[in-house]
């Protein structure tokens, strides 16, 4: 028979720190696939972390066949102190520390732990909503690299998720994916591994956590995870790689597209001015694409983010 269990598992730092993880598992009445969900890398992703907590109830060992592990919210530091890292670590992400090294900082400790936590599954998927201040369209992504059945896998996980838009990308593509959780998983660990993003402006919306919800249980499905046959899904756009447009001065942003809009090579896609209203930079999309995901705030750093343009396949 199966069961279920949860536990916050504990790991000291060399600087002294104490890394949360916590973890939930369910142990299907019936043996099948061993499946990880992560969630919540970032800070400001609620929708996922919701999400993996609302799978972690509804799942049941009547249901799952083999076992599934959820790693309900992965940065723990970062959600409790609400930045984009955690105060005491190096200014750095995450979710470009994998897979992580036992003798290093706060995030390169707390990438190896979750990576010990993803070892021997089957396959993965990484739960993610766009932060504080960004919008997202539904998409997801997987990488791509020499394993022609494991990129056929990942895809799969990909399309059987629903969601409208999949990108793919690669670690010498335009937006190199290097570090990441689910293409470091794919390289390191050799399982599919998929990531699925919607949501944002930290809202944990009951729309973006059914979508979440919805997909990886129709994944588990297809996958033989859980009891059921998989739903219907339509036909994605699908882009390759991505292109992120920044800022080379700070100001104020007025943006002139809106998340998921198509824009063409050379459009603008926004502008920035100074304190006194004087246009000082033009952001012109270098792709022709989709708006996958963009700033919603009116105030630019220097080097701070304006959009992500998912590349049009064979653009």
């Amino acid at each position: 028979m199966g069961g279920k269990k949860t536990e916050i598992l504990q790991f000291p730092t060399d600087g002294g720190q104490t890394i949360e993880l916590p973890v939930g598992l369910i142990i299907g009445d019936e043996p099948g696939p061993e499946a990880v969900i992560t969630a919540g890398i970032h800070a400001g992703e609620f929708c996922s972390e919701l999400a993996a907590i609302k799978l972690l109830h509804e799942l049941t060992p009547a249901d799952v066949k083999g076992s599934v592990k959820i790693i309900t919210m992965c940065n723990t530091a970062a959600f409790e102190t609400g930045a984009f890292t955690p105060v005491f670590a190096d200014e750095n992400n995450l979710n470009r520390c994998f897979p992580g090294q036992i003798k290093g900082n706060y995030n390169d400790v707390l990438a190896a732990k979750i990576f010990d936590e993803i070892k021997g599954a089957d396959y993965h998927i990484d739960l993610h909503g766009s932060g504080a201040q960004e919008r997202s369209v539904p998409f997801a992504a997987y990488h791509r690299g020499r394993r022609g059945e494991l990129n056929d896998r990942s895809h799969e996980m990909a399309y059987y998720f629903g969601m409208p838009n999949i990108m793919i990308t690669e670690t010498e593509g335009r937006w190199s994916d290097k570090g990441c959780c689910y293409s470091s998983v794919y390289e390191n660990i050799g399982i599919p591994s998929v990531l699925f993003q919607t949501g944002g402006l930290n809202a944990a919306s009951a729309e973006a956590v059914r979508i979440h919800i919805d997909g990886v249980k129709n994944v588990m499905r297809r996958l033989g995870s859980l009891r059921g046959n998989q739903q219907p899904v339509g036909r994605p756009q699908i882009f390759e790689n991505m292109e992120k447009v920044r800022a080379s001065k700070r100001g104020i942003y007025y943006r002139r597209v809106r998340v998921g809009d198509m824009v063409k090579r050379g459009q603008m896609i926004g502008l920035l001015t100074d304190y006194f209203g004087t246009v000082i930079e033009k952001f012109i999309a270098p792709v022709t694409g989709k708006v996958l995901y963009m700033t919603e705030s009116s105030s630019l750093q220097e080097k701070g983010f304006v959009a992500a343009i998912g590349v049009s396949f064979g653009k």
